[in-house]
């Protein structure tokens, strides 16, 4: 009965947003995506994989980059399964695609929870086990798959303040979102306790850490940061990077960088946004500044830019090696943050802003241990970097303590492979 209700509900909602759908329809740019979200069409139905396979979902490139290395762990623990990678959106359809090249994967977008979708998808998956890397839980899909005899594990879960506010307002739904997965792997003892507290018993809860911490690059050496400056047009020059950045975010940073020319007048920002779609609007609002501006997804950089616009995917986590110093976006605006472990793994001063909901513990351990500095504004940023631009040594130290920081937390795609293989021994006896 609850299924059924649940499935009439959702079909209204579909309906209502009618409209919407249609307009992303009508863009050839999201059209395919849009219409396997709905699971319409002919051609959102994957080939057939063996049958007993290990699927993972991640919703879009943060998650996608997170969960590849868990993929590969599972690879190497189960050789002989087949391995299934869903996404929701475009760009981490794109991301997953490159990272995953060469392995033997089958990639899709996973619908929602459209009652004349799942069951045809699953009928063509067959998995022994679903993975759920941090979000994108849909009921029918954890009814589905129990029905089938597949085990759920939901890993690097997280419940920010503002979720666990919702939770907490609607404990049933909250319980019956989670209900559906026999293991819950939180990131931090904060998320657990808040997973506990609407009501995610013991028994099925524990503590796994974050993947991204096993996702973030191994630090370069200095011929591959070498190549990445050359690539980029910025071979000698002092460099700041701001990454994954939002409307609003980039100017704080171009107007740094036109304050900090005084003193160093060869200085260059590389800025990336964290839609790459809107790479076009991030160089006009430099060129309006007077800065002269190229863009990565329009070929390699010329020399003597000083702003360069890094707007395609996959190569922000290595680029920020090039950096003395970096910002991470998200966190001046209502986001939450990104990941703040790309800059710190290659030894790069990690800053950003007060609003880091996404990474809360992990921003507060940066800071504790010498290896984050927290921002109120642009003025503060301004003033951050002007400081570990002056005073190589203090930036150094503090891009070490980031590095180091990093390396000792590593471990839960190897908690996580290992929750998976207990979970098929229990349900399939392998």
């Amino acid at each position: 009965m609850l299924a059924l209700v649940y499935n009439a509900l959702l079909t209204l909602g579909l309906a209502l947003c009618a409209p919407w759908l249609a307009l992303r329809l009508l863009r050839s740019d999201s059209r395919r995506v849009a219409l396997a979200r709905l699971g319409l069409g002919r051609r959102w139905l994957p080939a057939p994989p063996a049958p007993g396979g290990l699927w993972l979902h991640a919703l879009s490139v943060g998650e996608v980059r997170s969960a590849v290395p868990l993929l590969r762990g599972l690879a190497a623990r189960f050789p002989r399964r087949p391995l299934i990678f869903s996404v929701g959106t475009a760009q981490g359809l794109a991301m997953a695609r490159q990272q995953l090249a060469g392995m033997e994967v089958t990639t899709l977008v996973r619908p929602l929870d459209a009652p004349w979708a799942v069951g045809r998808l699953l009928d063509v998956l067959r998995p022994a086990l679903f993975c759920l890397v941090e979000g994108d839980i849909w009921p029918a899909w954890q009814w589905a798959l129990a029905r089938r005899g597949a085990p759920r594990l939901l890993v690097n879960g997280r419940v920010s303040p503002r979720t666990f506010k919702s939770y907490r307002r609607a404990p049933a739904l909250a319980r019956g979102l989670f209900a559906g997965f026999d293991r819950v792997l939180a990131q931090t003892e904060t998320d657990r306790q808040r997973l506990a507290a609407i009501g995610v018993g013991d028994d099925r809860l524990a503590v796994g850490g974050n993947l991204k911490f096993d996702s973030a690059p191994a630090p370069l050496d200095r011929a591959a940061i070498a190549r990445i400056a050359h690539d980029l047009g910025l071979v000698g020059r002092p460099v700041v990077v701001a990454g994954s950045t939002h409307q609003g975010e980039e100017e704080p940073c171009l107007e740094a960088l036109a304050a900090l020319k005084d003193q160093w007048p060869d200085l260059a920002l590389l800025l990336a946004p964290r839609e790459v779609r809107r790479g076009g609007a991030v160089a006009r609002l430099a060129a309006e500044r007077g800065f002269r501006v190229a863009r990565v997804s329009q070929g390699r950089p010329p020399e003597g830019c000083d702003v360069v616009v890094l707007d395609v995917l996959g190569r922000l986590a290595q680029a920020y090696a090039i950096g003395r110093a970096a910002f991470v976006g998200g966190s001046l605006c209502a986001v939450g943050g990104h990941n703040l472990l790309e800059p710190a793994a290659q030894g790069v001063p990690v800053v950003f802003g007060p609003v880091v909901h996404n990474f809360l513990e992990m921003a507060q351990m940066l800071e504790d241990i010498g290896g984050g500095a927290r921002i109120q504004s642009g003025d503060e940023l301004l003033a951050v970097w002007r400081e570990l631009l002056a005073e190589p040594l203090k930036a150094a130290a503090m891009g070490r303590a980031g590095r180091e920081f990093c390396q000792a937390h590593r471990g839960a795609v190897a908690r996580a492979v290992e929750e998976a293989a207990s979970l098929l021994e229990r349900a399939h006896g392998c």
